[in-house]
């Protein structure tokens, strides 16, 4: 058995002066379930399965499919769920993007059939997208005014804020992958090749952290979650999740895992808890965290 059923059995685990796994849970959600995060209150956890997109409602422990067919699904803290969905037109892959209200049971549709030239940013508030060489964005009514976003087109790193955009490579002809700015705006971490690095704005770098994969800020903006993953070509073979400071001091190993792989770490609200993707049966892994 790997090291992380040991960590079930304890009721907590010391992995550095800061940081304690307190609790770690394997989900059983009832079906296979694909790349989970938080709502943005932390009460939900929304997740892709073979039949569609659900929430799933952690008090309860109740799952329900609210689209048939979807990805990167993002619930703010009023229940309404933004979510794209793909479809090929005369030969063309085309883009559209639904917005779900857990509490109306309605569906609408924010923007329909774009061709789009990198992948969106759905966020709580607003999606963004690129169309035309032109960065568009559809928000929700009654919503603050939009923080600094950032994607990858044609491998480099488009800095988008408050309606100017500049082009990044601060990992240089790599393929720029996974680009975030912190919490507090001043800072950006992006994977270039298979490394993380973290810039200013401007794209000086300021860290550099080897083999690090699928970066995401901590609320705080004090850490970054990050996988370390190896495959034999055709499928995964091992993923661990790590941690991080924002300066990119203190690297610490989250988990240690032999016949489970942790990928694609996301954060609660809160700071509290990090869910991770488990792509051997589909049970996402909870760790629940004491930082200090």
């Amino acid at each position: 058995m790997k090291k992380i059923a040991v960590i079930l059995m304890l009721s907590a685990v010391v992995l550095s002066a800061q940081v304690r796994i307190i609790d770690t849970q394997v989900l059983e959600l009832g079906n296979n379930a694909l790349q989970p995060v938080f709502s943005a209150d932390g009460k939900y956890i929304l997740y892709g399965s073979d039949d569609g997109l659900y929430s799933y409602q952690l008090k309860e422990k109740k799952a329900t499919r609210f689209a048939e067919s979807g990805y990167d699904p993002v619930m703010d803290e009023q229940g309404v769920i933004r979510y794209r969905i793909d479809n090929y037109t005369n030969g063309y892959r085309v883009s559209s993007f639904p917005v779900y209200d857990s509490k109306t049971k309605k569906t609408d549709i924010l923007a329909k059939n774009i061709r789009l030239e990198s992948a969106p940013k759905i966020t709580d508030h607003g999606v963004f997208y690129i169309e035309n060489n032109a960065i568009k964005n559809n928000f929700a009514k009654a919503t603050q005014t939009s923080k600094p976003v950032a994607f990858t087109l044609n491998n480099k790193i488009v800095l988008y804020s408050y309606g100017t955009s500049k082009i990044l490579t601060p990992a240089g002809d790599h393929p720029h992958l996974w680009p975030s700015v912190s919490p507090s705006q001043d800072r950006l971490c992006v994977v270039g090749g298979n490394d993380l690095y973290i810039c200013d704005l401007n794209g000086n770098i300021l860290s550099e952290i080897k083999n690090a994969r699928a970066p995401q800020w901590s609320p705080d903006g004090k850490w970054i979650a990050f996988m370390r993953d190896s495959d034999d070509g055709y499928t995964y073979t091992a993923s661990d999740i790590y941690l991080v400071k924002a300066d990119g001091s203190d690297l610490i190993q989250l988990t240690d895992s032999e016949d489970l792989i942790e990928m694609y770490p996301q954060w609660s609200p809160d700071g509290k808890q990090i869910i991770c993707d488990n792509p051997v049966d589909g049970k996402p892994i909870l760790l629940t965290l004491e930082i200090k």
